[in-house]
């Protein structure tokens, strides 16, 4: 019986592991998204020329600086959605490992975020995962060994 305990907390602090790794990391759809307006709107406002606008000219510069921009932004698009995707099945993945039913994880009306409402049941049926938490993120104060100098 003890095995099958320890087995079940083990997958659970390993699920939790991974949600906490993923909630941590930075949205990878960032910087991208943040290119993309400098390509939709820096890049065409200091190429737009009055004369050209007026007289028929030529602004291939201004509309592949708006195409590279919208094909940045696609990309953020596409990352961010993967990033939560990634957050979403390791939340439901906690959520099944910790045996959580879906009623209270997923009730039908919350003011709290389902993430947060997982977490906190999950750490209140296992406490011990967040005084491990608090653990890995104290560093170990480091001795201070002073030597006496030997005078010749």
């Amino acid at each position: 019986m003890d095995e099958v305990e320890d087995n079940e907390e083990a997958l659970v602090v390993e699920s939790y592991k991974a949600f906490i790794k993923i909630k941590e990391e930075p949205d990878p759809g960032t910087w991208p998204a943040i290119f993309s307006l400098v390509f939709i709107i820096i890049i065409p406002i200091f190429s737009f020329n009055f004369e050209d606008f007026f007289y028929g000219g030529d602004n291939t510069l201004c509309c592949g600086s708006v195409s590279i921009g919208f094909a940045l932004f696609g990309l953020a698009a596409i990352l961010s959605q993967a990033q939560w995707s990634r957050y979403r099945k390791a939340t439901q993945n906690l959520a099944n490992v910790a045996g959580i039913p879906k009623k209270i994880a997923y009730p039908f009306f919350s003011l709290q975020a389902a993430d947060k409402r997982i977490n906190s049941l999950v750490l209140q049926k296992y406490p011990f995962l967040s005084e491990s938490r608090e653990n890995s993120n104290k560093s170990k104060p480091r001795k201070i060994v002073l030597s006496q100098r030997e005078e010749e």
